[in-house]
């Protein structure tokens, strides 16, 4: 790690950062650059120089944005945390995704290259960075451990939340039907989540030789009653998710760069 260079920090929507900015704020202070419409807000937070900033929706977006973080503020690494629908069987509202490696779901240039494979690069898959994961998965743990029982109550789910790892899917959709799941479980079994961002963010970033990792929080099942819930959840637990797991994750981060 290098302490000259800061992290990227990255959400879909305001709610996903939790309090970050208000951290940074209160710690540093932020300058603020808007470049492409998006406000990329520098300083130090929990102890790690990082710029924050909201990639918006979908897989351009959020392409864009990391491009920016990369070429005019020299991250070292990105991180990008927010929620997700659940693919996998096992995979519950109120759950955590660590994606270790990423898909777009939607990619399809058959016959000329293999459903799923981008086209020149010759992969479907991308790796996201083995340290970065595994420190996020850390703190994911210890935040589950520390507050698991509370965010149980206070959402209702009737389990306690549980941390998973391994793949998750993006797509410019918003899964919100059964068939849609079962569509995409049929077709990439090992699934955890379906988002909108992390996979494209995960092939600019195996381009380009930057870390990333990305973290989702579970806010539904993709079904039918996805949209009320991905709303109730965004509002009321999303921020709380990410607070807890950030500030987890920053410290243990700033603590690795000494």
């Amino acid at each position: 790690m290098n302490p000259s260079r800061p992290l990227g920090v990255l959400a879909a929507l305001p709610e996903e950062l939790g309090d970050l900015l208000a951290t940074m704020r209160a710690e540093s202070g932020v300058a603020t650059r808007t470049l492409g419409q998006r406000d990329y807000h520098a300083g130090t937070v929990h102890g790690v120089p990082c710029v924050v900033t909201l990639a918006r929706i979908g897989k351009v977006a959020a392409a864009a944005t990391a491009s920016a973080l990369m070429h005019a503020f020299d991250v070292e690494a990105l991180v990008f945390t927010g929620v997700a629908g659940g693919v996998g069987p096992a995979v519950r509202v109120g759950d955590i995704v660590v994606g270790e490696t990423l898909l777009q779901h939607d990619m399809n240039a058959e016959p000329l290259f293999p459903r799923f494979e981008i086209p020149l690069l010759g992969r479907a898959r991308f790796d996201a960075d083995r340290a970065l994961s595994a420190a996020l998965a850390d703190a994911c743990e210890r935040f589950v451990a520390e507050e698991g029982a509370a965010l149980a109550g206070r959402f209702q789910t009737g389990h306690l939340p549980r941390v998973h790892r391994g793949l998750v899917i993006s797509g410019d959709q918003f899964v919100a039907s059964a068939q849609a799941v079962g569509a995409l479980r049929a077709a990439l079994p090992d699934a955890l989540a379906v988002e909108m961002e992390g996979a494209a963010i995960a092939q600019l970033c195996h381009e380009y030789g930057v870390p990333c990792a990305v973290v989702r929080t579970i806010s539904d099942t993709a079904d039918e009653h996805a949209s009320t819930s991905f709303t109730s959840f965004l509002t009321d637990i999303a921020g709380t998710y990410s607070t807890g797991v950030l500030r987890r994750f920053l410290a243990a981060y700033a603590a690795a760069a000494r």
